[in-house]
C-alpha cells in the first residue's frame, strides 16, 4: 500500500508511520514538517548561500534517527534551482569497508549519470579520458578488452558494469583497486576535475555532491582512515560537497584535526522537548513534533494525551517518535479496531518494548555512567559515554551551550535500580 495523504484509519497509519523510510520525493513533499529553527538546517543553508567558493566541503552529522537523510533530501530540493545536485548513498558502498579512494572513484560515475539524467551533454573526450582511467585501474585484465570496446560505443554499459564492483568484488580485489588509485590519485583527480568543470560550464550551475550514509560506518578505525588520512583527497574535487560522518568521530581526539581539514562541520541537533533543567517544557520543540504526527494522521486516530506522551518519550529523536507511534497504533488496532484511537496505554506499551531492549543490552559500566548523569554529574567524554550516545541512551541537545540528557525511555531503568546505586555510592 502506497499512501500520499494522511492516514484515515489505523491500518493506513501503520503504513505512513514507517520509521525506516526517509522522506524523499513525493513523501518529502507530502509529509515533511518544519523543524524548530534551532534544530534545523537553516544555519547550514545560510553558510552555503554566503560562501562564494565552488569547492567548499562540509561534514554533516547527528544522532542516529535524528532525520539527517530527510534533511539532506530537503537540502537537495532547496539547492536544485541553483545547483546540479549529485546525491548518492550507502547502497554504492560496503559500509564495513569504505576507503576515501572508493568515494572518488564512485564520484566520477555518479557525475556522469547525473549529467545524463539532467540532459547535460558532457564533453565526450573528457568522458573517455575518465573511463580510460577506470578500465586501466579498476577493471581486471580479463575485463579491460570488453570495457575498452564499450567506451567506443555506449558509455552507459561501462558505468553500469562498474558501479557495483566496489561492493561485489572480493576484499583482495578492492585492495588492489585502492592501491592502484592511491598510486595514480593525481591522474584520477585531474580527469575527474576536468569532467566536473565541464559539467558546471555546460549546466551553468554550481555542482553540489552529497554523500549520504557514511554516518552509519561502525568501525572507528576506518572512519579515521577515511576522514583523517583521506581529508586532503576528499577536498580536491572541483565541486561543493557534503560528507556525512558518524557522530562518534566528534568525540574522538582525531576530530579537531578533521574539523580543521574541511570547510565547515554541521551537527544536526535533536529537537528539544524540555529545557536544560529537565523539567520545563520546550513548547516550540513539542509543537514541531506534534506537527510531525499531524502531517501523517487525521485528527482522532491518536488521542491528544497519547500524542503528548509520544513527544515525552521520544527524546526529540524523529525516528523514535515515528517508531513509537507505529507500535502504539498497531496495539490500538488490535484492542479497539480500525478507528482506534490510540491511547496513552498503547504508547506506554510501545515504550516498554523499546525499554526492554535497553534492559537486555545495557552493561554494568553503562548503567554506572548513566547513573552519574542521572544523579547530577557532569558529562565527561569517555569510551562509556560514547557507547551511550551510540545506542541512544544518552542524547545531545544544542542551546547556548551543548548539553546531554538520558533518553526518557531509559530513565525508568535507572529508577528501578536507584536503591542499588545509592548503596554502592
Amino acid at each position: 500500500m502506497e499512501l500520499l495523504r494522511k492516514a484515515e484509519n489505523l491500518t493506513e497509519a501503520y503504513v505512513v508511520l514507517d520509521p525506516i523510510r526517509p522522506l524523499e520525493g513525493e513523501w518529502l513533499e507530502r509529509f515533511y514538517a518544519e523543524r524548530p529553527e534551532e534544530a534545523s538546517i537553516a544555519p547550514l543553508l545560510q553558510a552555503l548561500s554566503l560562501d562564494p567558493s565552488d569547492d567548499d566541503k562540509t561534514l554533516f552529522t547527528g544522532h542516529r534517527g535524528s532525520g539527517k537523510t530527510t534533511e539532506l533530501a530537503r537540502l537537495e530540493e532547496i539547492l536544485r534551482p541553483t545547483h546540479t545536485v549529485v546525491r548518492f548513498g550507502e547502497n554504492l558502498f560496503n559500509l564495513g569497508d569504505v576507503h576515501y579512494t572508493d568515494l572518488l572513484v564512485v564520484l566520477g560515475q555518479q557525475v556522469f549519470q547525473k549529467a545524463r539524467d539532467s540532459g547535460v551533454r558532457l564533453n565526450e573526450d573528457r568522458l573517455h579520458d575518465l573511463l580510460f582511467w577506470y578500465t586501466t585501474h579498476v577493471f581486471e585484465k580479463s575485463e579491460q578488452g570488453k570495457a575498452v570496446s564499450e567506451v567506443g560505443g555506449e558509455l552507459d554499459a561501462v558505468f553500469a558494469r562498474f558501479s557495483m564492483k566496489l561492493i561485489n568484488d572480493a576484499p583482495y580485489r578492492r585492495e588492489i583497486v585502492r592501491a592502484q588509485t592511491q598510486a595514480n590519485l593525481a591522474d584520477l583527480l585531474r580527469r575527474l576535475n576536468s569532467l566536473l568543470e565541464d559539467l558546471q560550464a555546460k549546466s551553468g550551475r554550481r555542482t553540489m555532491v552529497i554523500v549520504d550514509g557514511l554516518e552509519k560506518m561502525y568501525d572507528l578505525n576506518q572512519v579515521h582512515d577515511l576522514f583523517c588520512q583521506g581529508a586532503n583527497a576528499l577536498m580536491e574535487p572541483h565541486c561543493r560537497a557534503i560528507y556525512t560522518v558518524p557522530l562518534a568521530l566528534y568525540h574522538t581526539d582525531d576530530f579537531q584535526q578533521v574539523r580543521m581539514s574541511f570547510t565547515r562541520d554541521f551537527p544536526l541537533p535533536n529537537v528539544r522537548t524540555v529545557e536544560r533543567d529537565g523539567r520545563t517544557p520546550c513548547l516550540e520543540g513539542r509543537q514541531a513534533l506534534l506537527h510531525v504526527l499531524d502531517c501523517r494522521l487525521i485528527p482522532g486516530l491518536l488521542a491528544p494525551e497519547a500524542a503528548e506522551r509520544l513527544v515525552d518519550l521520544c527524546g526529540g529523536v524523529l525516528k523514535e517518535l515515528i517508531a513509537l507511534a507505529r507500535n502504539a497504533v498497531l496495539r490500538a488496532r488490535r484492542v479497539r479496531g480500525e478507528k482506534g484511537p490510540a491511547q496513552p496505554a498503547d504508547v506506554e506499551y510501545a515504550a516498554r518494548q523499546v525499554r526492554n531492549t535497553y534492559r537486555a543490552a545495557l552493561t554494568k559500566e553503562q548503567y554506572e555512567g548513566l547513573w552519574q548523569l542521572y544523579s547530577g554529574g557532569r558529562f565527561v567524554n569517555s569510551e562509556v559515554t560514547r557507547s551511550l550516545m551510540q545506542n541512544l541512551s544518552l542524547l545531545g541537545y544544542d542551546g547556548e551551550d551543548a548539553w546531554w540528557d538520558i533518553h526518557p525511555i531509559v530513565r525508568p531503568l535507572l529508577e528501578e535500580r536507584a536503591d542499588e546505586f545509592r548503596k554502592t555510592g
